[in-house]
């Protein structure tokens, strides 16, 4: 038998191990002497054998694992082929804060308003893209900070220009002035507001400010709670570094103290901003965490103050999905949307992949003003991007999980856009492997 490059094996305790498959979906607890047993090759039985083999852990030949593989892979592009295409419109690079590892350093300069004829070009660009493709699309509002009080008669427009065509509308804000637009966004399908905090009062008014020096924290609380008592989906990004990650257990109080951690996920929701400079160099590399340092130290501050479980559960890379699901996600041979179901339109009337691209030189790959034109290399360079393009990731063992990460993080790094994107992904399953380790024996007993 030939065993499956994707196997995994994660230590639980002295005589029990984790045993899965993220290209299969498949996952066991065996103990010591069926462990050895699958890493050799040798099942004890023949009902063990067809046990392996079902569940993708083995095949008879190679030619069986390549044609599964391709198998995956089109279940794979059928889900993907039903995900909303989203179009996100920058109206300027303005921003009033002035955060110090702002990942826009350099593009921020770039004030200049999107005029009234590229809006509604933008609009004719998404709506005709939705009815040439036959894909439900949404847009949404990026920046720079797109809520700024002079944007107001364009965001008008749009809200206006999005109704008439049926189109739902996001916003990715800081939140500062999120309060005073709510009234007007009522007057559009609203899918999600997306706004950001640095941790807690503390932490987050020393980093994220106005130009005028105030404090930013309460101000942005009152906008989320006047969106969510609006009915909005709202959607908290936690920023972490070592210095955000001790005031987390304080912010979770206040969102519990408000209601919110008990509110249905379709209307709120968390995620983890690990904070880094997505291109320029840190002002405080000291603080940052990689990435399976972030989940390390997170799971320890879960087990000394609970509550913060409900604040954010993480992931682990599809760990949690498996334990309140019973089954693993469907593995992704490709994690970047970038110019496959994400284009970012900024005022300059240029196209770009996605939001790490957005207003960089040389990312371009098309243009919406005064017409819709794209670089066909470009564009096919981007939308051939996946792990079985990627030399380096076609025989990575967590391949199905990374999906080969982030594209622009990629070419800065290496100077390709088909070069991985690494993520520690097998250290932070095994960590959600162990915080779930309980719950996995109970369920073998």
């Amino acid at each position: 038998m030939i065993p499956s490059r994707y196997n995994q094996i994660t230590p639980l305790e002295e005589n029990s191990f984790a045993i899965f498959n993220p290209l299969s979906g498949a996952f066991d607890i065996a103990d010591e002497e069926t462990k050895n047993a699958f890493q050799r090759g040798l099942p004890p039985s023949p009902e063990e054998k067809e046990a392996w083999l079902s569940r993708g852990y083995f095949f008879e030949t190679p030619a069986e694992e390549k044609m599964y593989l391709a198998s995956r892979y089109e279940e794979f592009l059928k889900e993907t082929e039903k995900n909303q295409s989203q179009f996100l419109i920058i109206l300027s690079y303005g921003c009033n804060f002035r955060c110090a590892y702002c990942y826009q350093k350099g593009i921020e300069t770039r004030e200049a308003l999107l005029s009234e004829e590229m809006l509604r070009a933008f609009v004719q660009y998404v709506r005709d893209y939705r009815d040439e493709n036959n894909k439900e699309v949404t847009v949404s509002l990026f920046g720079g900070e797109p809520l700024l009080p002079a944007y107001r008669e364009r965001i008008s427009l749009l809200i206006e220009l999005l109704g008439e065509n049926h189109i739902p509308l996001s916003v990715v804000t800081n939140g500062y002035h999120l309060e005073e637009y709510v009234d007007l966004l009522k007057r559009a399908s609203i899918q999600e507001i997306h706004v950001s905090l640095d941790g807690d009062q503390s932490v987050h008014d020393l980093r994220r400010f106005p130009k005028e020096g105030e404090g930013s924290f309460e101000k942005i609380m009152k906008g989320i709670s006047k969106a969510i008592d609006a009915g909005f989906p709202l959607h908290v990004r936690l920023i972490i570094d070592r210095i955000t990650l001790e005031t987390l257990p304080a912010l979770a109080e206040k969102f519990e103290s408000r209601g919110w951690l008990d509110l249905p996920k379709n209307l709120f929701k968390t995620s983890f901003g690990r904070n880094y400079e997505l291109i320029n160099a840190s002002t405080s590399p000291e603080n940052l965490f990689a990435q399976d340092e972030m989940y390390a130290a997170y799971v320890e501050k879960m087990k000394k103050h609970p509550l913060l479980q409900k604040l954010h559960q993480p992931s682990f890379f599809g760990i949690t999905q498996m334990i309140r699901g019973g089954e693993m996600y469907l593995p992704s041979f490709d994690t970047c949307p970038g110019a496959k179901s994400e284009f970012v339109c900024d005022q300059s009337g240029q196209i770009f992949s996605c939001t790490a691209s957005c207003g960089r030189e040389g990312y371009a790959i098309g243009r919406y003003f005064p017409e819709v034109v794209f670089d066909r290399e470009a564009l096919k360079k981007w939308q051939m991007r996946s792990i079985l393009t990627i030399d380096k990731c076609r025989d990575c063992s967590v391949g199905v999980v990374c999906g080969g990460g982030c594209a622009v993080l990629a070419k800065e790094k290496s100077g390709d856009l088909l070069a991985p994107n690494c993520k520690p992904v097998k250290e932070v399953m095994d960590l959600g492997i162990r915080f779930y380790k309980e719950v996995l024996l109970e369920g073998k007993k």
